[in-house]
């Protein structure tokens, strides 16, 4: 392992710059919206998108393609090694590993999704989470105890997004995470309250995911179904709307910043 920790390190947090700015270009596209100037509530795949259509977007693209993929490798690594540098129970390390475990998935198509935008086929990439969701959630109430299912995935979402609210407020082991000696105590609380607005913005797009999957499994309904973009159109469809969504927005340039601190912060290996 120490032969392969430099390079693995810095491919580990390349992975990390490339999420943090996926993440800030989200937030970014919705704060543009929340103000009326032309920009769109989306999800990570929408962003990507509008990424493509930007001056030098193929390059950023590319870029972006290749941290995720960093990035999907790195959680993949933790789920066969765990988190030597967290000290946690049995059963933490195996929620842990299988959180790491989606992360890696979910991270991975986003790399294919940047891949082939960079490359010209943006025609091959899924950009209506909305519709997948509901696409989803239909194929699951067609099969055995399809509507319980649905419901059960529904509520993992809605504990998903407690278990962040609860990450955005509540002691926890991110510390442990940080290479803290090396930091003043400047950064450290900037990193806290960074984080803070953060994992509460990531939260609320959660909790509106896992209210509207379970809201379609109990009506019996997929089309009732919502992604994140769908997340945040229902925040903006609120009272006062426009400000939810641009605090919302706000949360998610957040994480994305986060990312960035967490590039240059985080422990790895």
């Amino acid at each position: 392992m120490s032969r392969i920790q430099p390079w693995a390190d810095r491919v580990a947090r390349v992975g990390y710059v490339a999420r943090g700015l996926v993440f800030m270009l989200v937030g970014g596209l919705a704060a543009e919206a929340a103000a009326g100037l032309g920009g769109k509530a989306t999800d990570p795949s929408g962003a990507l998108v509008a990424l493509a259509h930007m001056p030098a977007g193929r390059a950023a693209l590319a870029f972006v393609a290749l941290g995720l993929v960093a990035h999907a490798a790195f959680r993949a690594v933790l789920v066969l090694v765990g988190e030597p540098y967290v000290n946690r129970s049995p059963v933490r390390q195996v929620v842990s590993r299988v959180s790491n475990g989606f992360a890696a998935l979910i991270y991975g198509g986003m790399a294919l999704s940047a891949g082939a935008l960079a490359v010209g086929w943006g025609a091959h990439v899924q950009t209506n989470s909305d519709a997948k969701t509901r696409h989803l959630s239909a194929r699951v109430l067609t099969v055995p105890f399809g509507r319980p299912l649905l419901i059960a995935i529904g509520l993992g979402i809605l504990v998903a997004a407690a278990v962040q609210l609860v990450r955005a407020f509540v002691p926890n082991h991110d510390r442990d995470r940080l290479r803290v000696d090396e930091m003043t105590e400047r950064e450290r609380k900037t990193m806290a309250v960074v984080g803070r607005i953060a994992f509460a913005a990531r939260a609320t797009v959660l909790a509106a995911c896992g209210y509207f999957v379970a809201r379609a499994a109990m009506n019996s309904a997929p089309r009732e179904a919502r992604g994140p973009a769908g997340a945040l159109h229902a925040v903006w469809e609120l009272p006062q709307g426009d400000l939810w969504l641009a605090a919302v927005a706000a949360g998610l340039i957040a994480f994305g910043a986060y990312g960035l601190l967490e590039a240059k912060w985080r422990r790895l290996f």
